[in-house]
């Protein structure tokens, strides 16, 4: 195992600014099924996986629309691409890791067709990826410990920056300190009851720092 410190980066709402977009995006798709959800309500459960968000925001009611919710997100998330945007100093966090050789990985759940979207707004299509729907989504671990794995350290070794109370409870279950950028919209109170150990505006406070 190295013992070299390691990064896990969350892509969605830490590196590309996607969070509001996948918000709206929800909600007509949730109200095209019949669903009348406040966009707070929603963006409270942004960070999880669609599997997991749908579940959180209906209880046991619509279950027969979650399907036809998922794939209308997908498409209206898809559609509003062009309006995407790079978070503040994500490329030039890249950069910064790779001139001073730290190790690091985007660990994300996001589907495949969402994820060619993100990484072609960073310009970064071949970025080294861990998770990328083979695990369950956030707030479960499993993306995290698969991360830690496929760079060779322990949960110990590794620090993951990542934007919603979401990252930081699977980065808690993994044994994985995490860092929390204000970038998605989530309040510091939030994010520090999640498991932080520490706030950030966005990306660019971390250069050097990892």
């Amino acid at each position: 195992m190295s013992s070299r410190p390691a990064t896990l980066l969350d892509l969605d709402g830490t590196l590309v600014d996607s969070v509001y977009h996948h918000v709206v995006a929800w909600q007509d798709a949730l109200r095209e099924v019949g669903h009348e959800i406040p966009t707070v309500r929603i963006h409270a459960g942004i960070g999880m996986g669609g599997d997991r968000l749908l579940p959180w925001l209906l209880g046991g009611h619509g279950a027969e629309g979650m399907e036809q919710a998922a794939d209308g997100h997908r498409r209206r998330f898809l559609e509003r691409a062009d309006d995407l945007t790079v978070t503040p100093g994500a490329r030039e966090l890249l950069e910064d890791l790779r001139e001073r050789d730290v190790p690091f990985v985007v660990a994300t759940s996001a589907g495949e067709a969402e994820r060619e979207v993100l990484l072609g707004v960073l310009g970064e299509p071949d970025l080294p990826l861990a998770g990328a729907g083979e695990h369950d989504s956030k707030p479960s671990p499993e993306t995290l410990i698969a991360a830690c794995g496929q760079m060779g350290v322990t949960p110990e070794q590794a620090v993951l920056v990542g934007d919603s109370p979401w990252d930081a409870i699977a980065a808690r279950l993994a044994g994985v300190r995490s860092i929390g950028v204000r970038c998605g919209g989530f309040s510091d109170r939030a994010l520090r009851e999640g498991g932080v150990a520490r706030v950030v505006d966005h990306p660019r406070e971390l250069i050097g720092q990892l």
